[in-house]
């Protein structure tokens, strides 16, 4: 009596075939990965640059009177003084980071005392990488 042989197990073409759509999903898995990393680093640096042009804002635009400006013109617009203007390196953020703090009346000074109500413009600019800027302005009675 002859016995018939069965086979077992997988042919090679099914081998392949599965091989190959693992491969894929995988492909496709590891770049949504990738990508969600990516656009994970670059949200940290924006909040990163964020933090840092609203901590600088702050610093003037902290409730206390604004002993900082001198308002030497009733003309709006007119004055403009520079409070920060420095550059380096941050921690968290590529390339050189440049920070720019500026204050201005864009309503005129009314007058060069202080406490007279007038709003002085106080705008933070932090820009780093490959410029990208972030900004926060912010008014401070005069």
């Amino acid at each position: 009596m002859v016995k018939m042989r069965t086979d077992e197990g997988f042919t090679i073409v099914e081998v392949v075939v599965t091989l190959l759509f693992i491969s894929i999903i995988s492909l496709g898995i590891l770049t949504m990965h990738t990508q969600v990393s990516i656009l994970s680093i670059i949200n940290r640096q924006d909040q990163k640059a964020s933090y840092l042009a609203y901590d600088n804002m702050r610093k003037y635009v902290n409730g206390a009177p604004p002993t900082w400006f001198l308002c030497t013109s009733q003309l709006p617009g007119a004055v403009q003084q520079v409070l920060l203007d420095s550059e380096g390196h941050i921690s968290e953020l590529p390339g050189t980071t440049k920070q720019k703090v500026v204050a201005s009346a864009p309503y005129g000074c009314g007058d060069t005392v202080s406490s007279l109500g007038m709003p002085i413009r106080v705008e933070s600019v932090v820009t780093y990488g490959n410029g990208k800027r972030v900004t926060h302005v912010a008014y401070a009675a005069f």
